[in-house]
């Protein structure tokens, strides 16, 4: 944040900060302007811990006094700790610190503590140094002796005010706090002469009274706490929502108070002849005749060549700093900074001014009382050609391209001799990006294989001069670490394999350039293999004025922005037979901001060109309905590229033509690997679902150990676990599960764990295991299956059904339950009269209809009605085609029926899944290869 009423630092030792007559506490009488306060003795033990809280200020022949007056119950041992050591702040330059009480009150006795000799020790620190702020303040601290819980502490003081820069001008702001605040006794007074010009103003829920007169002097009081405030729309502009603030000065309009300011700021943007300023202007301008380069070059020349310092010692929190001084020292705050720029701009015949802005919350300005605390920043305005140029010489990265760009305080006050009145800041479109994001996605592999990608990522302005000291610093280590942070988990489970950055200084733009390997984009839904390309509809504009109160607060909208993301995808097959759906191109608007799409289709290549531009502003609520429904239309405004019916899935592809079809991804993930730091196992974990993904599981199953060796979890040993049984290693499957299960307790575990030691060949052993598990009734249904499979390898097949049928009378809708018995019946060959009837229930009821399609083939196949089988396997690959066991029971099936197409099902499906030849093999069910 910059400060208006604030600083900057570089050689800060060279600083030292004169003497001032504020400098030492002082200790006297409650000034007699001080109209007493009293604690409400009702509450002093039993209500609020906060007793008082005075407030009053003395506006008077150009100083102000502040005078605090608060009294607190130490309750507890954390009131005693915060409220033990006092500090007090105050500018020295300014005036003085009183401390007119300091007392304990404890069993009806006062106890005076600066009569007992007190001090306050008087200590300089600048709080603000790693901001690069020096404001020159005083600290004034005590440890309040023999303060003990149960007291009530007071302590009365008053710091006065006389501002360098405001002559004889006054201005004074207090915080009005708003219930649920607790507290016994608060109140705010602010008083003058009755002969002073001052005005006052607060928002409205403040309801301030007339102020009174009384001895020659006005009074206007505010009892505290307020009302509690109304709760506001989070979207509503900032002035809505501002806490209450009750201002007083007297300034008496935006004019005075520009014209009051002015000169303090004309008189230090002076060039001297000869020097090396001058040296400098005069370059800028023999390099170029055209103003508007010359005010870049100018603003470029004060953002880069003096690093920012406030310094508000002397004054200096208003005053400004000499443009010479600024160059010489080459330090600033955003006044120093300010008036260089302008006195170069000057120099050189460009029409500029100082201007006033607040950073946070500008929106309300025009509502406010006019006073210098209304701001917190100071920036440039230059005209070029009838167009303002809003220049910040405390930013970075001002070039031609972005000077145009209004920054969002709303309004500014130009400082001119004869004065200014608020100056809104009209907004425009940006006309250059802040990001472009370029993706382009190798997926001419297949649909569903690992891809490959070139991540590009241009950002201007202050956002890319952030990338510059990391060119500058040229550590391969950071850049492979930002690059990681950047774009790890961008794509999925992505890998960055390499890391590109590089700085334009004179476009001020930063590039990232990443590569790397990552997932499939296409998804498998609803029958269909696609991916979507839109990111536009993600909008979502639903503002909620539904509450009475809100029906004419009108909507914020957020910005200059403008954010390009382009996306492309290289397909497979050269991309015949790729379909696009939906909405190619828009150019649409809502709410301030508008939206475009272009698509290109070149070959293979599928390319998505979407803009965002976002323009700062607000919505009235009579728009509200029109801007929703445009929002709504972009958002409905889908794009999915659909891959064509046929397409080539991995199972379908023998070992070599995978190998062959992933090389450059598996290269992609061995860099990762190889570049990883020695704790960071996420990319062996990457490789190893890559292996997995392409069926290597004895690769796959190299990664799992080495990461399981090193950094063991419950999941990655259920994986492993998973591994060994594709393999054919029950015995290694059955620890794995076990060390899951020491890690993570869990009765799914156990159920795993039960069903690998009955196909090991030890049935009763699994039995026994089920037994000693605590199954709470949320977990029947999975026991039951568990239990039942158990049985059926322990021989014991109708014990496994007669526990399936007693489940099935307790739940008799559950598809769980239903599905279950439905397999069981299949498997064993059993029941099967009325199983057909038994599974459709299932069918029926579930969510996951391919795994029960899958079952009720099974009870089909069993009862020799091939062609239902098919039709029941046929639908359950539609609904999920990576089904390796129906794959598998559809080639059982086709071979039956003598059809040798059947070994080609047979043989993707023990591709997917090698455990299953032995594991239906158990139940007698083999493949007539």
């Amino acid at each position: 944040m910059n400060k208006f009423a604030g600083i900057s630092a570089v050689a800060i030792a060279a600083i030292s900060a004169p003497a001032y007559a504020g400098e030492d506490v002082r200790y006297e009488s409650t000034p007699d302007w001080v109209q007493p306060a009293q604690i409400d003795m009702a509450t002093l033990e039993t209500g609020p811990s906060e007793l008082l809280y005075d407030w009053q200020n003395r506006l008077e022949n150009g100083t102000v006094h502040e005078y605090a007056d608060r009294a607190v119950r130490i309750d507890n041992l954390d009131a005693l700790t915060r409220e033990g050591t006092l500090q007090f702040n105050w500018a020295p330059d300014k005036g003085d610190l009183f401390i007119h009480k300091l007392e304990i009150l404890r069993d009806g006795e006062v106890i005076d503590l600066i009569a007992d000799g007190v001090k306050f020790e008087i200590i300089r620190r600048e709080r603000g140094l790693e901001q690069r702020l020096l404001d020159g303040r005083l600290t004034a601290t005590v440890a309040v002796p023999g303060l003990k819980e149960g007291d009530v502490l007071r302590v009365a003081r008053t710091t006065t005010i006389a501002d360098q820069a405001l002559g004889d001008e006054m201005q004074a702001l207090q915080y009005l706090p708003s219930e649920p605040w607790r507290v016994g006794t608060a109140r705010v007074i602010m008083s003058w002469p009755e002969n002073e010009e001052i005005t006052w103003r607060a928002e409205e829920e403040a309801k301030l009274a007339e102020p009174e007169l009384r001895g020659g002097y006005k009074y206007l009081t505010v009892n505290l706490p307020l009302a509690k405030r109304e709760d506001m729309p989070h979207d509503a502009p900032s002035r809505f929502s501002r806490y209450p603030i009750l201002r007083v000065g007297s300034f008496a309009s935006w004019q005075e108070l520009s014209r009051v300011m002015e000169p303090h700021f004309t008189k230090a943007a002076v060039i001297p002849a000869g020097g090396d300023l001058e040296g400098e202007v005069k370059a800028i301008m023999a390099k170029t005749a055209d103003p508007l380069k010359r005010t870049e070059l100018a603003v470029r020349l004060v953002q880069d060549q003096v690093s920012y310092l406030l310094d508000g010692l002397d004054g200096g929190n208003y005053l400004p700093q000499d443009a010479s001084d600024t160059w010489q020292k080459r330090y600033g705050d955003c006044k120093a900074k300010s008036v260089l720029l302008l006195a170069i701009l000057r120099q050189m015949g460009i029409d500029a001014d100082v201007v006033l802005v607040q950073t946070r919350g500008g929106d309300a300005l025009p509502e406010l009382l006019p006073m210098p605390a209304n701001f917190d920043h100071m920036i440039v305005r230059a005209t070029v050609d009838g167009v303002d140029y809003w220049l910040d010489g405390t930013s970075t990265a001002t070039r031609l391209a972005n000077m145009a760009d209004v920054p969002t305080f709303y309004y500014a006050l130009p400082l001119t001799p004869g004065g200014a009145d608020l100056t809104p800041l009209s907004d425009r479109s940006q006309a250059y990006p802040d990001r472009i994001t370029d993706i382009t996605i190798d997926h001419s592999a297949g649909i569903d294989l690992p891809t490959t990608f070139t991540m590009r990522m241009e950002m201007s302005g202050t956002a890319g001069a952030r990338l510059r000291s990391i060119v500058d610093e040229n550590d391969p280590e950071v850049k492979k670490r930002f690059g990681r942070g950047f774009g790890g988990g961008a794509l999925g489970r992505s890998q960055v394999t390499s890391v590109d950055i590089t700085y334009d200084n004179e476009r001020a733009v930063g590039t990232v350039i990443l590569k790397g390997v990552a997932d499939p984009v296409f998804q498998f839904a609803d029958g269909d293999i696609e991916v979507s390309l839109a990111s536009a509809n993600n909008v979502r504009f639903a503002p909620n004025r539904a509450r009475p109160k809100w029906r004419e607060i009108p909507v914020a909208t957020f910005g200059p922005s403008r954010n390009h993301n382009n996306y492309g995808l290289i397909l497979p097959n050269d991309g015949k037979g790729f379909a696009l759906t939906g909405t190619k191109q828009i150019d649409e608007s809502y709410a301030n901001t508008r939206v475009v799409r272009r698509t290109i289709v070149d070959g293979a290549l599928v390319r998505v060109e979407e803009e965002q531009i976002n323009d700062l502003g607000e919505i009235p609520v009579s728009d509200l309905p029109d801007q929703r429904r445009a929002a709504l239309k972009i958002a409905k405004a889908d794009l999915t590229l659909r891959a064509p019916e046929g397409s080539v899935w991995r199972w379908e592809r023998d070992k070599d033509d995978l190998a062959k079809r992933t090389k450059e991804a598996l290269a992609g993930y061995n860099v990762a690997v190889a570049d990883a730091d020695d704790d960071d196992f996420g990319p062996l974990q990457a490789r190893a679902a890559f292996f997995w993904l392409i069926y290597d599981y004895e690769n796959a199953l190299k990664d799992y150990n080495t990461v399981i060796n090193e950094e063991p979890t419950s999941s990655l040993f259920l994986q492993r676990a998973y591994l060994y049984e594709m393999l054919g290693q029950l015995d290694k499957a059955e620890a794995d599960i076990q060390a899951a299960y020491d890690l993570s307790p869990s009765n799914d575990t156990a159920y795993y764990q039960a069903q690998i030691i009955a196909r090991a060949g030890r049935p009763q052993e699994a039995l026994d295991l089920l037994e000693l598990l605590p199954v709470s009734e949320d977990e029947q249904d999975g026991m039951v299956a568990a239990r039942s499979i158990v049985l059926g390898l322990n021989g014991d097949v109708e014990a496994g059904l007669a526990v399936l049928a007693q489940r099935r009378e307790e739940k008799a809708n559950s598809s769980e339950v239903l599905n279950a018995d439905c397999w069981y019946r299949g498997l064993h060959k059993v029941a099967l009269d009325d199983a057909i009837n038994v599974c459709t229930r299932a069918v029926e009821r579930t969510s996951n209809a391919a795994n029960v399609l899958d079952s009720r083939a099974m009870v089909h196949y069993r009862m020799g009605d091939y062609a239902s089988a098919l039709a029941d396997i046929e639908e359950a690959l539609k609904l999920s085609p990576d089904l390796a066991a129906t794959r598998y029971l559809k080639g059982i099936v086709l071979l039956e029926q003598g059809d040798a197409n059947g070994r080609d099902f047979v043989r993707m499906a023990l591709r997917q899944s090698p455990e299953l030849a032995d594991q239906y093999a158990l139940y007698g069910i083999v493949p007539k290869l």
